[in-house]
């Protein structure tokens, strides 16, 4: 044991003799610098991204190596000498280069590239944040008519369109989106100015001329950091040849910026899609209607059906009609669920896949019916993603991919949708609301916030239903009366408080100001008969209240009589019942909705369905079974917050109940 220990001693000492230990020190110490050096130097000299990597193989392979030459032999001022043996002396020339002063000099040298890289982020944040963007990233800002007369104007609108389209259609490239740039018409912005708050590398200006039969487009791809132009041309062409124009111009563009275009995104760059131009005109312009306002879509359904009836194997207009009903229906809840509207979609679909069943259009066109048809969610998903290869880049299939995974059930894979659909399009105050509101379900409170400030962004301060955002964001959060009033003063100096009133009526029952609140909801001619037959019951008008419990119960008798799939008024009607002391109704009525949305059917409206089953379960004094179904909505991503059910009064009957208390503790981690 002795000898063993003993020899252990001598090997270390002769290590420590020979400097072994501080060339290893050095080695490393070099290595270090060498690496840091070369992370900074070659992106500086443009170089591969491999090299780096290189060099550490060879520090690594070296490192045994430099240990064995260490014990052997040593660098001194007179050249490379034999390492002395313990005891051996040794003269002032014939020390190693490894003494403290070459480590501290190593030292001091290492610390200045650990400081360099913060020295320099203050004056390199811009360019950072520039050659941190997709090279292949482009907006393509609207066309400019070289007259400005209503004709010209439209026509070099459908043209960018048409263009951007095209271009869309290339994954190698990042386009955004129509809607995102169309702010940016006439603007006097700097091109690195909207590049930065759209988030590309480069932009496309071009203006647009059209002299009977000829057209003329003159386009010019900006690089937006450096202002280089990278491509420009004149195209003079003839109105019939309109198409092959469009490709040959995406397709140059894409060359400019050195993307990749498949033999199959070629072919459907080139594709022509009607023969009729009058056709086409026609399918634009119903194209820019919808973008301007969805609300017109009887007015649109009129445009695609006259596009229609110039040229009926027109692929387009059949898809965009079977989107459009779908949507109007939405499984017999949406604004128009009447069957015929249904039956619409469907006929527009049957012909779509008749003429092009493989067209992404088409695949496009089959997982808005899945989805707003019947809810086919799985289906939806498989049609959205067959049309997703062949239109990478097209926000509006991100959106909705997004839109059916949250009703999976699937949050993660919905919120990374949604966010690469708002990247595409980044002006679109919808898509930008959905994802606000998304993170606001999911909790997530500093993604909501972000959000919500990209909105209150878009449309710059000025929209009183935007601003109240910051409102629910701070009730959710926080839940501190202190703030949120401070938030509604802030508004209310803005704007016309008749604007404010839902936040208003909000505030007045976290406050418990019944008598402000009863005036409100009388004010407003939205107000339910539900929630003003409760302000009457707390504040001591019983009689009265009953009779608006009655009027809530008939409409919502109603209501079911016209629409038996309008499934949210189930529960209005449950509530009603169980107001007016129908508990055994009540709770059937309640039941059915749940049964009618389940969580496994749709998993964004289910716990809709259950907060209404456990509401009449908590009037019908059944107070374990709504607090149970109270815990199990808290468990998954939705509306209902943990602050809402500390501060409204409608959860008084609850407020005592030990469970209630252990709920409340149990999810108080979910405030922010």
């Amino acid at each position: 044991m002795n000898n063993s220990e003993s020899g252990v001693g001598k090997l270390i000492q002769e290590l420590r003799n020979r400097r072994v230990f501080r060339v290893a020190a050095v080695y490393l110490g070099v290595g270090y610098a060498i690496l840091e050096s070369s992370s900074i130097i070659i992106p500086m000299l443009g170089f591969a991204e491999v090299i780096p990597k290189v060099i550490l193989g060879i520090l690594v392979v070296g490192f045994p190596l430099a240990l064995i030459i260490a014990w052997m032999f040593q660098f001194t001022p007179e050249g490379l000498r034999r390492s002395p043996k313990t005891g051996e002396k040794q003269s002032q020339n014939e020390k190693p280069l490894t003494g403290n002063a070459t480590i501290i000099i190593l030292l001091v040298f290492i610390a200045g590239l650990l400081v360099y890289p913060q020295l320099t982020d203050s004056s390199t944040g811009v360019k950072d944040s520039m050659s941190s963007v997709d090279s292949k990233s482009i907006a393509v800002l609207p066309f400019t008519p070289f007259t400005k007369t209503d004709d010209d104007q439209s026509f070099a609108d459908g043209m960018h369109d048409d263009i951007l389209t095209q271009l869309s259609k290339v994954a190698d490239l990042k386009v955004i989106s129509r809607t995102s740039v169309m702010q940016y018409k006439e603007t006097t912005m700097l091109i690195s100015d909207i590049a930065k708050e759209l988030g590309v590398a480069n932009v496309l200006e071009g203006s647009v001329r059209r002299v009977g039969d000829q057209i003329r487009i003159v386009a010019q791809l900006i690089n937006a950091e450096t202002d280089e132009h990278l491509w420009a041309e004149t195209f003079d062409r003839k109105y019939a040849d309109i198409f092959s124009m469009q490709s040959e111009v995406a397709q140059k563009i894409a060359r400019a910026l050195k993307a990749k275009l498949t033999p199959k995104e070629k072919h459907y760059i080139e594709t022509k899609p009607t023969e009729n131009q009058e056709a086409w005109e026609l399918y634009v312009r119903a194209e820019l209607l919808w973008d301007a306002d969805i609300m017109e879509r009887d007015s649109i359904a009129v445009i695609y059906e006259r596009a229609i009836e110039l040229d009926p194997d027109f692929l387009l207009p059949y898809t965009e009609l079977t989107a459009l009903h779908a949507f109007a229906y939405f499984d017999g809840s949406g604004l128009d669920p009447r069957p015929e509207r249904l039956e619409q979609a469907r006929a527009a679909l049957k012909k779509a896949i008749q003429l092009d069943p493989d067209a992404p259009e088409t695949h496009r066109a089959q997982g808005y019916f899945h989805y707003y048809g019947s809810r086919n969610y799985a289906q939806a998903l498989e049609e959205f993603s067959i049309a997703m290869e062949s239109q990478p880049n097209n926000s509006d299939l991100f959106a909705a991919t997004a839109f059916v995974q949250r009703r999976l059930g699937h949050w993660n894979e919905s919120l990374a949708n949604l966010q690469k659909a708002v990247s595409l399009d980044p002006n679109d105050g919808n898509k930008v609301r959905q994802l606000r509101d998304m993170a606001y379900m999911m909790r997530l409170w500093d993604i909501s916030e972000r959000y919500q400030g990209q909105l209150s962004a878009i449309h710059s301060h000025n929209e009183a239903g935007t601003e109240s955002g910051w409102y629910y964001i701070e009730l959710a959060q926080s839940g501190d009366l202190g703030k949120m009033q401070a938030i509604l003063d802030q508004l209310m100096t803005k704007f016309d408080p008749a604007e404010l009133l839902e936040i208003r009526v909000m505030h007045a029952e976290f406050t418990r100001d019944y008598e402000n609140w009863l005036a409100l909801e009388l004010s407003d001619t939205l107000g339910s008969y539900f929630t003003i037959g409760n302000l009457l019951e707390w504040t001591g008008q019983s009689d009265r209240a009953q009779s608006y419990y009655d009027s809530a119960r008939i409409d919502a008798e109603e209501t079911i009589q016209e629409n038996p799939q309008d499934w949210e008024i189930y529960g209005e009607l449950g509530v009603a019942l169980a107001k007016l002391g129908r508990y055994e109704e009540a709770i059937d009525w309640g039941k059915q909705e749940v049964e009618l949305m389940s969580l496994s059917r749709d998993r964004l409206s289910g716990p809709t369905a259950l907060e209404d089953l456990a509401e009449i379960y908590m009037i019908c004094g059944m107070l374990d079974e709504s607090i149970g179904l109270y815990s199990q909505i808290l468990s998954m991503p939705g509306w209902l917050s943990v602050n809402w059910l500390k501060l409204s009064p409608h959860y008084e009957p609850l407020r005592n109940h030990p469970r209630f208390k252990e709920l409340l503790e149990q999810y108080s981690d979910q405030s922010g």
